[in-house]
């Protein structure tokens, strides 16, 4: 081999490592994260962005703002009345900015103008977002007819969520990555009892939590005969997941239909089988 062939060898053989270390620091969990410094802007109506176009706080404003709903039904409270503070449509996104007021204390539930957090219409992206106080929810998947759902959550926090952050109602894959949460009831939740259910998949990577009151996910590992879809379950695919409180990483649940409360899964086969670890 000559000189010249030893030389690209090596220079591939380097190259190959890089990306072997790029691909693995993709998936590394983040630090500590705090919420920006930001302005407050009051809203009273959701914002509905349009498909296939992206909502930027920063290119909006010129700065960071905290938005604050004003209105009734979005203060943020736990009332299943509240209206969202984002509607995405199909093919939208939301980002770089902060929903709600971080100032009014530390516990949950502090009404702080989160609204409904936002809701997700189809396939939709949440990039750089964070959740001062988590209204309801942090962010919802809605079906829409005719697509099958994709909410994709990259980089951003969320802190100060009275129960599960992420609520996916709707069908097909929900992603959490480059994401960090603190006391928070539940980081994701598979809709338990919805009027229709669906088998559904949720992809955590690089994902660090600070304090949980309840569990790190909460999946369907069954699903029973009141559900419609009995002998399917849900899969999350979990990587680099930091925490380190005792609070379990993955729950189990058996999904139900509406007007039923799911209970949690004491089939431990079941639970291994939907919660994966990579």
């Amino acid at each position: 081999m000559t000189l010249t062939h030893r030389m690209r060898h090596f220079w591939q053989g380097l190259l190959g490592l890089a990306l072997i270390a790029t691909a693995g620091s993709a998936a590394a969990a983040p630090g500590v994260r705090t919420v920006p410094a930001c302005t407050k802007v009051n809203v009273s109506a959701t914002i509905d962005v349009p498909a296939g176009t992206t909502w930027d706080g920063l290119a909006k404003y010129g700065k960071w703002v905290c938005l604050v709903g004003t209105a009734s039904n979005m203060k943020g409270t736990q009332s299943e009345s509240q209206i969202p503070m984002f509607k995405l449509n199909n093919g939208s996104t939301v980002k770089n900015v902060v929903i709600g007021d971080g100032s009014l204390g530390s516990g949950t539930n502090l009404a702080a103008g989160g609204a409904d957090g936002v809701h997700c219409y189809g396939q939709c992206n949440i990039t750089n977002v964070y959740w001062a106080d988590v209204g309801e929810d942090g962010a919802t998947v809605k079906k829409l007819s005719g697509v099958t759902s994709k909410l994709t959550i990259s980089g951003g926090a969320a802190f100060k969520a009275a129960d599960k952050l992420f609520q996916h109602n709707g069908d097909g894959t929900l992603v959490i990555q480059d994401f960090y949460a603190d006391n928070i009831g539940k980081l994701y939740r598979s809709c338990g009892n919805c009027s229709t259910q669906y088998a559904r998949k949720v992809t955590i990577s690089g994902v660090r939590l600070g304090q949980v009151n309840v569990a790190g996910l909460g999946v369907n590992s069954s699903y029973d005969s009141k559900s419609g879809i009995a002998g399917q379950y849900d899969v999350a695919t979990i990587t680099d997941l930091v925490y380190g409180g005792a609070k379990p990483k993955c729950e189990g649940y058996v999904g139900t239909g509406s007007g039923n409360e799911p209970v949690k899964d004491s089939n431990t086969s079941n639970v291994a089988r939907a919660c994966v670890f990579k």
